[in-house]
């Protein structure tokens, strides 16, 4: 009978616990949406990339410097008076005045609008330079990574091209150019002056990438399952080398804008009487000594234009480095 009694004692005290516990906690009906919702924020690369980038002070310098010289590009050879962009032998060499900012040059040109006239033309060749030679040296970086068996073509052909000046190889180019295609339009020939060997140095730093993650889990995997070497080096090798590839890019514009005034200023590129950078320095390079306003007026926008490009692409440079995000 005691025993009983104890028994139901308990079940009623089981009973007032589990009612107090009732009290303490609210059920919650099961939801499959919710139990996939993530509570923290998802990370994204680019925008972590984006975020660094913008919050660079180079990075904005570049960016405010570079739109003022766009604008100043489109606009400024839009709104120069007629004429004043070609021959005027009447106002060759004068001096800086309110009519003419920067001078005019031997020719009667005034400078500053064949400046900035130039200025678009020899940014868009190195545009065009730099993205031929970032399309070659891309597919020649990820071929020469991935196919071992040809490693030593590719390394033979690296060091014949380094082992000589570029400088000697892009004027020895344009010399055979002129010579052998003389029909060519001048622009075409430079252009494939500075492409045909600048892919080697992209090339070589895709390939030591390719090298470093080749042997990576999924690249066995993929390997091991006979996935075509296509769909391995553009799927599983290009997304992990795009930063270096972007980067390598808006390094590679001032050098291309370096390189076609060098040539000019060796009289291999474009010609003196040209709208462009380079041809504009070597016009003035012959009477600087007389008239320094002839040079220093395109060099000054000449350095702007390379200054603006290193800017940006080391701010790039860190803001893709995985490293540097939160």
């Amino acid at each position: 009978m005691e025993n009983s009694i104890n028994l139901n004692e308990n079940v009623d005290n089981s009973t007032n616990v589990s009612d107090g516990l009732d009290d303490l906690f609210v059920r919650v009906e099961l939801n499959e949406e919710e139990s996939e919702h993530i509570v923290t924020e998802p990370y994204s690369y680019w925008k972590s990339v984006f975020r660094v980038f913008i919050h660079k002070p180079s990075a904005i310098i570049s960016l405010v410097t570079l739109a003022i010289l766009l604008l100043g590009i489109i606009i400024i050879p839009l709104i120069a008076p007629e004429g004043a962009t070609e021959m005027n032998k009447y106002e060759f060499n004068l001096g800086l005045s309110f009519e003419h900012l920067w001078g005019t040059d031997e020719i009667g040109r005034d400078l500053f609008f064949t400046t900035w006239k130039g200025a678009g033309k020899s940014l868009l060749l190195a545009i065009i330079s730099s993205g031929i030679i970032l399309v070659i040296g891309t597919f020649a970086g990820l071929a020469w990574g991935y196919f071992k068996k040809i490693d030593w073509l590719f390394v033979e052909i690296y060091n014949l091209i380094t082992n000589i000046p570029s400088l000697l190889i892009y004027m020895l180019l344009a010399v055979v150019f002129s010579t052998r295609f003389g029909s060519v339009p001048i622009e075409i020939r430079l252009v494939l002056s500075l492409t045909i060997t600048g892919w080697l140095g992209l090339a070589l730093i895709i390939r030591n990438l390719v090298l470093i993650i080749d042997n990576r889990e999924y690249n066995v995997a993929s390997k091991t399952l006979a996935t075509p070497a296509t769909r391995i080096m553009f799927r599983n090798y290009l997304p992990y080398i795009l930063g270096v590839i972007i980067t390598q890019f808006s390094l590679l514009l001032p050098s291309m804008i370096s390189s076609e005034v060098s040539l000019s200023y060796f009289g291999v590129g474009l010609a003196g009487y040209d709208v462009s950078i380079g041809a504009i320095l070597q016009l003035g390079i012959e009477h600087y000594d007389i008239y320094p306003w002839q040079i220093l007026a395109p060099a000054f926008l000449l350095a702007v234009i390379i200054f603006i490009f290193f800017l940006m692409g080391t701010a790039l440079s860190d803001a893709l480095d995985p490293k540097k995000h939160r």
